[in-house]
């Protein structure tokens, strides 16, 4: 099925951008990762759709693949969310983010003139319990987990290739990736994470399911506890057998529990 572009703008010397997936309904915003596409988005979405009626609008923003975190000196993720969401051609009914992506979507629920959004679906975010001391362990730690989900990305996106080319070949490439996000890219996301614990997610009335992987640290033991206790509107599921990617590595599965939530909605527009 065929995507097109609605709209690609430059703001403060940073691209954003909008496409547009087939379908009619209500509004269906995605919001990719740290170092992702919204390309990703097209077969994650072509499993989603079922018999749910939703018009699918995939961001291109400034943390994607390739990009050089010159904003993380002005500017911050959920203003660029905010700038990006301005660019739809119709007001957003359901929002959907991943990882970073998730964070800054996370981040917008929680200010006090959010949009009036109907429903948001947040995969493999993370969040930083408040006991959780923000110190030199948890620097090394974060990033860490930080070099490794960039490698995990990698070796996704090389799909079935990486089986064939030379180990060694593989992880230069993940090494170059790492250099050219630098340490920019890392404290962007360290910043995010750090301050999940501030954000009002008390305050959020929001339905919202947060779907996480158990072999992914990002949102995993302990903090997947201190989050439902942070956020009562929201409704954490584990998947056992999931990673930080398991929208792409278990899309069929993750769909079709994405689909039920949002069948279940209170609202007409998108039962």
């Amino acid at each position: 099925m065929t995507w097109i572009p609605v709209v690609e703008v430059e703001r403060d010397g940073e691209r954003l951008g909008v496409h547009r997936g087939p379908g009619s309904g209500p509004a269906l915003v995605l919001a990719h990762g740290l170092e992702d596409s919204w390309h990703t988005w097209q077969p994650f979405v072509d499993a989603l759709r079922g018999d749910l009626p939703f018009t699918p609008y995939a961001l291109d923003l400034p943390w994607r693949a390739g990009a050089r975190y010159g904003w993380v000196h002005h500017t911050v993720p959920v203003a660029l969310l905010r700038q990006a969401l301005a660019l739809l051609p119709e007001p957003p009914a359901l929002l959907v983010g991943h990882s970073f992506g998730a964070n800054a979507v996370l981040e917008l629920l929680a200010e006090a003139n959010r949009p009036a959004i109907e429903g948001v679906v947040l995969i493999a975010p993370y969040f930083r319990p408040p006991d959780d001391p923000v110190d030199w362990r948890l620097f090394d730690r974060e990033l860490a987990r930080f070099r490794a989900v960039i490698g995990e990305g990698v070796r996704l996106k090389l799909g079935e290739r990486r089986h064939t080319l030379d180990p060694d070949l593989v992880d230069t490439i993940v090494a170059k990736t790492l250099d050219r996000v630098g340490p920019l890219g890392f404290v962007a996301l360290l910043r995010q994470f750090i301050t999940t614990s501030d954000l009002e997610l008390d305050t959020v009335t929001v339905p919202t399911l947060v779907i996480s992987g158990a072999a992914d640290a990002a949102l995993a033991g302990p903090r997947t506890e201190a989050f439902r206790r942070a956020m009562p509107a929201a409704t954490v599921h584990t998947r056992s057998d999931g990673g930080h990617f398991c929208h792409l590595e278990q899309a069929a599965e993750v769909a079709a529990e994405i689909r039920r939530f949002l069948a279940a909605l209170p609202t007409p527009t998108v039962a």
